[in-house]
């Protein structure tokens, strides 16, 4: 399962590199917004930092728009995986620019009949919203399993990635799943790589019992 940061903070997205855990970055309009800097510089930093795909979502409101909006992304690196909504324009638009070879990210699934219609008009990838589903009282697991049942049975080639993940636990449910990625925050990161207690008393054990060792390998 591939591990992409939902972030802009160049500090955590070096850590991911120096671990060998980075696939990708994920933005979106409200992310952008937050930095209060040009798309362009935010964007063009995302890329510097690390070796994998950015996205970036359109927001445009007419199809036209959109793919045009999809073309210039596209045109500033080809790393760059076009975001959009999951609406009748959105498909449309996913459809012109996939047509064009241009990857595409269905955004904001909350029902599997998008993440199949996303899938048929060639999107490369589906974003189902984990957390939001689970705080409107419904059970975003039948989603996911639904989904990947979907895609499994009609081998489509669209990749789900599970995004609006608030735990480590969810983390872990959507790889026992088989999902093909999730995106997480900067604080769940740090959590999801933060050494586990027992591994620590059990390294502070062996250290303990290392001092009455003499070897001439280790100084």
């Amino acid at each position: 399962m591939d591990i992409w940061l939902d972030t802009t903070n160049i500090g955590v997205i070096e850590k991911a590199v120096r671990l060998g855990l980075l696939y990708g970055i994920t933005t979106n309009p409200s992310l952008i917004a937050y930095t209060k800097r040009d798309l362009e510089e935010v964007l063009e930093d995302l890329l510097d930092h690390q070796e994998g795909p950015v996205t970036a979502q359109v927001v445009a409101n007419t199809v036209d728009d959109m793919v045009q909006q999809g073309q210039i992304l596209y045109s500033f690196s080809n790393r760059i995986i076009v975001k959009v909504p999951i609406t009748e324009k959105g498909l449309e638009a996913i459809h012109l620019l996939s047509r064009q070879g241009i990857p595409t990210m269905a955004t904001a699934i909350f029902h599997s009949r998008q993440a199949f219609l996303a899938a048929t008009a060639g999107a490369d990838y589906v974003a189902p919203y984990l957390s939001r589903l689970e705080n409107e009282g419904k059970d975003p697991w039948a989603l996911l399993s639904s989904i990947w049942q979907i895609f499994t049975t009609f081998k489509l080639n669209t990749k789900i990635l599970v995004a609006s993940i608030k735990n480590v636990d969810q983390i872990i449910r959507c790889a026992e799943m088989g999902m093909h990625a999730v995106t997480i925050k900067d604080a769940l990161f740090e959590q999801f790589i933060e050494n586990d207690h027992m591994t620590d008393q059990a390294m502070s054990q062996f250290a303990e019992d290392w001092k009455s060792v003499k070897s001439p390998f280790f100084v």
